[in-house]
């Protein structure tokens, strides 16, 4: 399968809990998780994280790889590659979306795309895993 899109479940930390970022869609009528088309030359971490800073105006660190997103938007196959990142910082957003951290259930909730909760759900699981061992994951970051 060729990946055609990829996204980013974007986490930080507040008050030692994690926060996830949701964004609204480009026509502002659904909750989705950042995700673009990757583009000619560019690789799906590259792109999750190019679509991550112009969707949302946030920069981050791929923390793990999430798995294979498969689904149809307007008679597109999309095969979408998602990443857990963590926000290091925040910059402006070349897009005029509206972006908001929410914990993991509030964001189960609100997400339009059983794709966007299944992408979700697993880097809500992969971090809850991490407590008990070592870790990257900077939890003082933004």
């Amino acid at each position: 399968m060729k990946m055609t899109h990829a996204g980013a479940v974007t986490f930080r930390f507040t008050d030692g809990r994690p926060l996830f970022l949701i964004v609204s869609s480009s026509t502002g009528a659904h909750w989705v998780l950042p995700r673009g088309h990757i583009e000619a030359g560019e690789n799906a971490e590259a792109a999750a994280l190019r679509e991550l800073c112009e969707e949302a105006g946030v920069v981050g660190n791929i923390v793990a790889p999430l798995s294979l997103q498969c689904f149809q938007k307007s008679g597109e196959r999309v095969i979408a590659q998602y990443y857990l990142v963590q926000a290091v910082a925040e910059i402006q957003a070349m897009e005029n979306r509206t972006a908001k951290w929410v914990d993991g259930e509030d964001a189960l909730q609100v997400l339009s795309f059983e794709e966007a909760r299944r992408a979700l759900g697993e880097g809500a699981e992969w971090l809850a895993r991490q407590k008990s061992g070592p870790t990257d994951i900077d939890r003082s970051a933004i």
